[in-house]
């Protein structure tokens, strides 16, 4: 029996979906591994000392490529899905910037009223919170 052309439009899909994964989960890989590994080399080479840690910039340095490679990931699977994802994704990151935005106000309010200790990292956890809780309801609920 031949293919129809939405049997072949979603294998081709999970094909791109697993080779995307791949290439990402390669560069994440080899922007965590190649600057200690080339850094520890030109030391070899040029003689140098062994040192007991790496320093700060090497650090930031590979948490930028790895923020990179992340936001870059996310563009390329933002691009390959389909409107009901978008639609999904959006909701729930307004969930979060609705929750962030009104609990920041109503937390200030609070805290000040109270006395209390900023708040502001519950607050970061639970507008992530009911950003997670948004979309697992759109995908229990179908």
């Amino acid at each position: 029996m031949e293919e129809r052309w939405g049997e072949a439009r979603v294998r081709m899909r999970g094909r791109r979906r697993v080779r995307r994964a791949a290439i990402v989960a390669v560069l994440a890989a080899a922007v965590m591994v190649l600057p200690p590994f080339v850094s520890g080399f030109i030391d070899g080479f040029m003689r140098n000392p062994s040192r007991d840690g790496a320093p700060a910039g090497e650090v930031i340095g590979i948490a930028i490529a790895l923020l990179a490679v992340i936001v870059g990931a996310a563009i390329w699977g933002w691009r390959e899905s389909d409107e009901v994802q978008r639609r999904q994704a959006v909701n729930a990151w307004a969930a979060v910037g609705v929750v962030g935005f009104v609990g920041h106000t109503i937390l200030q309010m609070i805290e000040r009223a109270l006395h209390l200790a900023p708040m502001t990292e519950q607050l970061w956890w639970g507008s992530l919170a009911a950003g997670a809780a948004v979309l697992i309801w759109q995908r229990v609920t179908g």
